[in-house]
């Protein structure tokens, strides 16, 4: 710390000192003395202005009081009152369209009890408790009742249907062929051909000792040709097989 920053350290704490000295020595000479808290009873305490209450009921004037407010309307750019349709106020209601849905689905327990319909006019999915109403067109027909196998809805004018639930019957798949008897199938395939290679060999076998059978009758009959004529026997050649 250097020397101006401890002069100025040193000024601040002694004008601190020196504030709260002259807060004491005006404590010590009586200011603030007149000041004491208000005593618990309210009857003492000072009555302030405006504070006496009208203890009398407020009494509204009679209606005729406001005609001109209802002539002269203050949120019509006009002033002049708002026109009365005359639809309005009627009890006849309009024609109500046909329910055209089908019932899905359902979902019922202890609790809670659910239709799921299709809403033919809408082409869509809804899900609906029991208590809630269609939307669009069919907004008059309201879910009362959920059965196990059917829902029955109301419309605004008490009329009620009930839908049944839609089922479609479903063709079962074809069972699989067991493994064990494709294996038998490709085994007797695999058989068959093998006992066709078998027979081919054979024949050939058999060919090939037939000729070999027929060479050996040709040399012992030439060998008896030579003995006869007094010659040389020729060297058997060795028999050629077929080829393949």
């Amino acid at each position: 710390m250097n020397v101006r920053v401890a002069r100025l350290t040193t000024t601040a704490l002694g004008a601190v000192c020196g504030f709260f000295v002259l807060t004491a020595l005006l404590q010590y000479a009586g200011v603030g003395r007149g000041y004491r808290w208000a005593a618990d009873d309210p009857a003492s305490a000072p009555s302030l202005p405006g504070s006496a209450v009208d203890e009398k009921p407020l009494k509204l004037p009679p209606e005729n009081a406001f005609a001109d407010v209802d002539a002269h309307p203050l949120f019509n750019e006009d002033r002049k009152p708002t026109p009365i349709d005359a639809s309005e106020g009627s009890d006849e209601s309009g024609p109500q369209s046909p329910l055209n849905i089908t019932l899905t689905g359902i979902v019922s327990t202890s609790s809670v009890k659910i239709a799921m319909v299709q809403d033919k006019a809408r082409n869509q999915s809804v899900a609906l408790k029991v208590g809630m109403p269609l939307e669009g067109d069919q907004a008059s027909w309201t879910l009362v009742e959920v059965k196990p196998r059917s829902v029955v809805f109301k419309s605004a004018a008490n009329e009620r249907t009930e839908v049944e639930l839609e089922t479609s019957v479903v063709q079962p798949p074809k069972p699989a062929q067991p493994r064990s008897a494709r294996s038998s199938a490709g085994a007797g395939n695999a058989r068959g051909g093998t006992s066709a290679g078998k027979d081919d060999k054979r024949t050939d076998s058999g060919d090939l000792a037939k000729r070999i059978e027929e060479r050996r009758r040709q040399m012992r009959e030439d060998a008896e040709k030579q003995r006869n004529q007094g010659g040389k026997p020729p060297t058997p050649k060795p028999p050629v097989p077929p080829k393949q």
